[in-house]
């Protein structure tokens, strides 16, 4: 859930999406990299783009000098299964995460399945945790909106795994104050992540960016609203449903987070 970021360039800079031409790349999770011959990789958005042309087939060049986000007119690399596979673990684990989320909101629509998706939901929280926590060390020397993002990206994580858990032997009240106060930080994390854009420059950043952002805000929201109708009976159903959605919205950010990876990573076939 997620959940893109900013990165650190050669003068120890760090910085935002503050540039007329920006370009993009997680709570979340639904869903930051740094020069490619670095090596570092996190989560979310990435500070620097590699334009690879016919003239400069090989060699990276930068869209200002401080390394800020620029919107690319080249072609941007196939996407492919196989570049997929070679994105980072942490972006497998947040894909593989939000989709547990649907198929546990959706257990909790057939009571005898209630248990089985308090344990879905559980394994889901694990596996966001661990990707979100990556995005968090990769970003811990910035500390910017993108670092407290993924800050509480991880606190939403912690207390929907321990709200799960709960859930699996008690269903009250507290477990649903769990899932309010998880989502809560769900929606608080994306709202960081958008914190992070200058609007007056909207036009200038790249649409795979704000497809992650607003995915993740959209989702947070659908999850608090959901979280709040389980208190009312009559809102199961609508409760379990808001679920679903935020969750297939969640994993839609997921994979636009994939595109940005590998639109920064992968050079272009160019004969």
């Amino acid at each position: 859930m997620q959940k893109v970021h900013t990165v650190k360039s050669d003068n120890g800079e760090s910085d935002d999406y503050n540039s007329t031409n920006e370009t993009p790349r997680k709570l979340n999770n639904s869903t930051g990299l740094s020069k490619k011959n670095s090596g570092i990789i996190s989560r979310k958005a990435s500070s620097f783009i590699y334009r690879i042309t016919k003239n400069d087939k090989k060699r990276g060049s930068f869209g200002s000098k401080k390394g800020e986000y620029i919107k690319e007119d080249e072609d941007k690399p196939k996407i492919t299964f196989r570049k997929l596979l070679s994105c980072p673990l942490e972006y497998h684990t947040n894909l593989m995460g939000t989709n547990l989320f649907i198929f546990g909101s959706a257990f909790f629509l057939y009571q005898p399945l209630y248990i089985s998706g308090c344990v879905i939901f559980a394994i889901a929280c694990a596996l966001c945790l661990y990707s979100n926590l990556i995005g968090a060390i990769n970003k811990q020397q910035s500390k910017n909106n993108e670092y407290y993002g993924f800050v509480h990206y991880i606190i939403g994580c912690v207390v929907f795994l321990l709200g799960s858990i709960y859930s699996c032997f008690e269903n009250d009240s507290y477990a649903i104050i769990s899932f309010i106060i998880g989502s809560l930080f769900f929606l608080l994390g994306a709202i960081m992540f958008l914190f992070s854009i200058k609007f007056s420059q909207i036009k200038s950043i790249d649409i795979n960016i704000l497809v992650v952002f607003f995915s993740n805000f959209i989702g947070g929201i659908l999850f608090t609203v959901g979280s709040v109708f389980f208190f009312y009976t009559e809102l199961y159903d609508t409760a379990c449903y808001l679920f679903i959605i935020g969750s297939v919205i969640f994993t839609l950010a997921v994979y636009f987070d994939y595109i940005i990876y590998i639109n920064n990573n992968f050079t272009l076939d160019i004969v």
